[in-house]
């Protein structure tokens, strides 16, 4: 056995690792999910550990250090994921917990209503705009460095934010904290993908998962119950000790960064320039459009720009002999359709998620506490289908539980829809779309993660996390202007925000 792995080594080694976005056959085959001995699963090419291994990956990297791989039944796995999942679940905390405290900041700022969306896209647009970058970065200097550099970015501008005295500094501090998020995504994913194994590594993507959808509901509770109590300033004071505390920890426990003895990688400067600044301006298009008019030159101006940047770095990506997206990528089975499925089912939850607050706010006028409350087992709800669903995949094929997602998408804006007048009941109209939408991305959202992350090479493990996330974060970015258009054309009074409100306000106009 000495001999045969000494044999490997130097052949890997004759092949060092580039890639091509014409040569898709570098990369491997695989199965998505399965146990052992299942019929989901091909014996020869599945381990005893239960997950597909990728058969051809050794003729994809040099050997380097060996990683240190761990347990998740022991305190330290139970601390890393606890350091990981926990970053992803404050990410989306950060975005949600925001939207509930916008009445109040405008009334505490006078904030006109086109300009109050800038609290959230400030946010979501350096957050999506650098998860490419974050999460090559992430693969070639270290995932424990990224990641507890953006913790400690992230504590930076939380608590600037608490402090901030004019609308203008808040603006600018939520983006300089989206770029601290975005830098703590992809290193997560990839340090639990390369430090667990087989299912420890399936249930730990798992619980990642289900924390970033309990996060997002988790968020609305939270801000609610502060906005309407302490004050908006409260959450971020809050949040602060809690993204420090999770810095530290990870300087603490997370895995050492193994880049001893490999070579320096080469960095596509270009195509970081051509990417970042292409998806900036894109997520700036799609959350100021409504507000300035699809028509207004500009907004026509810019979006033919960034079509232009990201048609540049596709090409760019796809002549250089070290990309920083390896166009290959969207050519492995099952990675371009989840991908698709993913995008679409968060788009459809985000509309839902807006308009059943809104139902919640001002067709039932319930206050920031009461409707905190009444989503309360939205929350619950989320972490068990997130939970059930890393357990599922254990023993059945992923696309089972893809398809059953997409089916409750479909199903989820019934209960809301088949209201014949304003009078709607929270619990027999908004209630159950809150629980069906929950469900079904969290079905998507675990099954998609998993899938892909579980399958992809070791190397470019941090980039697909980001290029996961992207898929989440650029529905956000495009729901808020058409909340806008959305307040339009209800008439509401010139006092009323642009979304929905923490406070009573009047019943909708049909």
């Amino acid at each position: 056995m000495a001999i045969l792995d000494l044999l490997r080594g130097r052949a890997q080694e004759q092949q060092p690792h580039q890639f091509d976005g014409d040569t898709p056959s570098k990369f491997p085959q695989f199965t998505i999910f399965s146990r052992p001995g299942s019929s989901l699963g091909d014996d020869s090419s599945t381990p005893s550990s239960g997950i597909a291994t990728p058969i051809e990956e050794k003729q994809l990297t040099k050997l380097g250090p060996c990683p240190e791989i761990g347990r998740l039944a022991s305190w330290k796995g139970a601390l890393i994921l606890l350091v990981t999942s926990g970053s992803q679940f404050l990410d989306n905390v950060f975005m949600t917990s925001a939207n509930v405290a916008l009445s109040s900041i405008q009334e505490n700022f006078d904030v006109s209503d086109t300009n109050l969306q800038w609290m959230i896209s400030a946010y979501t647009l350096t957050f999506g705009g650098f998860l490419l970058l974050a999460g090559v970065l992430s693969d070639r200097y270290g995932r424990k460095l990224i990641l507890c550099l953006g913790l400690t970015w992230l504590s930076i501008w939380t608590l600037a934010i608490g402090f901030g005295q004019s609308f203008i500094q808040l603006t600018v501090f939520r983006g300089l904290q989206g770029m601290g998020a975005a830098l703590t995504v992809p290193s997560a994913i990839g340090i639990i993908s390369s430090y667990f194994s087989g299912l420890d590594r399936t249930r730990a993507l798992s619980i990642y998962a289900s924390s970033g959808t309990v996060g997002f509901c988790v968020g609305l509770i939270f801000g609610g119950f502060l906005t309407s109590s302490l004050g908006w300033r409260y959450i971020f004071y809050f949040i602060v000790i809690i993204t420090g505390s999770l810095g530290i920890l990870g300087a603490i426990v997370l895995p050492k960064d193994n880049l001893a003895g490999k070579e320096k990688p080469k960095m596509d400067y270009v195509g970081a320039m051509l990417s970042t600044a292409g998806l900036i301006l894109l997520q700036f298009v799609l959350s100021s459009g409504g507000s300035y008019g699809w028509g207004t030159p500009f907004i026509i101006v810019l979006l033919v720009l960034a079509v232009a940047l990201l048609v540049s770095f596709t090409l760019w990506e796809k002549f250089i002999s070290y990309p920083l997206m390896p166009l290959g990528l969207w050519k492995l089975p099952n990675f371009a359709g989840l991908w698709i499925a993913g995008f679409t089912c968060y788009g459809s939850y985000q509309n839902v998620i807006y308009y059943i607050v809104l139902m919640a706010q001002e067709v039932d006028k319930l206050s920031a506490g009461d409707t905190a409350l009444r989503f309360l087992p939205m929350g619950v709800i989320g972490f068990i289908a997130s939970m059930g669903t890393g357990k599922a995949l254990e023993y059945i094929n992923g696309k089972y539980t893809l398809l059953a997602g997409l089916i409750l998408t479909v199903l989820a804006p019934v209960p809301s829809a088949i209201t014949s007048s304003p009078e709607t009941s929270f619990w027999v109209n908004v209630l159950p779309t809150s629980l069906i939408s929950i469900t079904a991305v969290s079905l998507i959202f675990v099954t998609t993660s998993t899938a892909i992350l579980t399958t992809v090479p070791v190397h470019v493990k941090s980039l697909c996390g980001g290029m996961v996330s992207f898929t989440f974060l650029s529905w956000i970015t495009l729901e808020y202007p058409t909340n806008e258009e959305k307040n339009s054309s209800t008439q509401p009074s010139k006092s009323a925000p642009a979304l929905p409100s923490p406070s009573p306000q009047p019943s909708l106009k049909k």
